[in-house]
């Protein structure tokens, strides 16, 4: 009877451990082979493409700056002012969308020294000029007379010389002090033309409704992407170019393309002017749109074949 009892405990112990044996086996760390990729020779290049085009937009910023001895008298002048502004762009045809505030500021200009015509400095100038004003004393206001000397006999009396007038005295009135601070007031928009032969007309119209500060003109396109795609097959070709020239320096083939990248660090170029050069009068403001250009650059891996370049079909 134990015995029977002994066989059926190591029956039972076999037979759970053929059941989980797969499961242990599933659960061990199975060793990987890598794999071993065969050395590839590459050449790496950056390809350069830049297209040119006529611009349709055209960005101004400009707007007002004042200055008043209060905040309250700076804002209201300001605001008076840009509300004209305002509504001669409107006039000129341009959009609400296209007006956008970019820069409000409110700043505290101290004086840093006090003029010499302040109150304070008028005591010592104002005795001095009292001082030469004042009539001289009876005693020194005329010479004693020369005795005259009788009729034809001696030299001729020599007549006294004649008494300097005084200076007039200083009759301008003290001037007020200057104020020991005030208010500068800056409000400037950004605004977008989008017809170009508007854009000298426009600016006239800001500067005559009040503008007194233009950040200059820059013009640029409202789409690049048909741009971009032409700049891009542009970079494309000059890296095929430069690398097929590469491989035959080394006599080596060019082979397939390893990796492509484009560097999105260049865009469009802006044409500029300089509002500083820019002629006012009755003739208008010209301007002279020009073209922008845009450029992108590609970089390219490519494999080398190890047959001559001259005998690869």
């Amino acid at each position: 009877m134990k015995n029977q009892s002994s066989l059926s405990r190591r029956l039972c112990l076999a037979g759970f451990l053929l059941s989980t044996a797969p499961l242990l086996a599933a659960c061990a760390p199975q060793a990987t082979p890598q794999a071993v990729s065969p050395e590839v020779n590459t050449i790496t290049v950056i390809g350069r493409g830049e297209v040119s085009a006529k611009p349709d937009v055209a960005r101004t910023q400009l707007g007002i700056e004042v200055m008043a001895p209060t905040v309250a008298e700076a804002t209201k002048a300001a605001a008076t002012r840009m509300n004209e502004i305002f509504a001669a762009l409107r006039k000129a045809g341009i959009a609400e969308k296209d007006i956008q505030t970019s820069n409000y500021s409110i700043q505290l200009v101290r004086q840093p020294d006090v003029p010499p015509w302040a109150p304070g400095a008028y005591a010592q100038p104002l005795a001095a000029s009292a001082a030469a004003s004042a009539p001289a004393p009876a005693a020194q206001a005329a010479a004693p007379a020369a005795p005259a000397a009788p009729a034809g006999r001696g030299p001729k009396p020599t007549p006294p010389p004649a008494a300097k007038a005084p200076p007039p005295p200083d009759l301008a009135p003290p001037q007020p002090a200057p104020p020991a601070h005030f208010y500068r007031v800056s409000n400037t928009v950004t605004a977008v033309i989008r017809n170009l032969d508007q854009v000298g007309p426009v600016l006239d119209a800001v500067t005559s409704a009040g503008a007194n500060n233009v950040w200059g003109v820059s013009f640029d396109l409202d789409k690049t992407d048909p741009l971009e795609a032409q700049a891009r097959e542009k970079a494309i070709a000059d890296a095929r170019a430069r690398a097929e020239a590469l491989a035959r320096l080394q006599g080596v083939a060019l082979g397939r393309v390893v990796a492509i990248s484009e560097i999105v660090d260049s865009g469009p170029v802006h044409g500029r002017m300089s509002m500083a050069a820019a002629a006012y009068g009755d003739a208008g403001t010209p301007v002279a749109p020009g073209e922008v250009q845009f450029s992108t650059q590609v970089k390219v891996v490519y494999a080398l074949d190890s047959a001559p370049a001259a005998t690869r079909k």
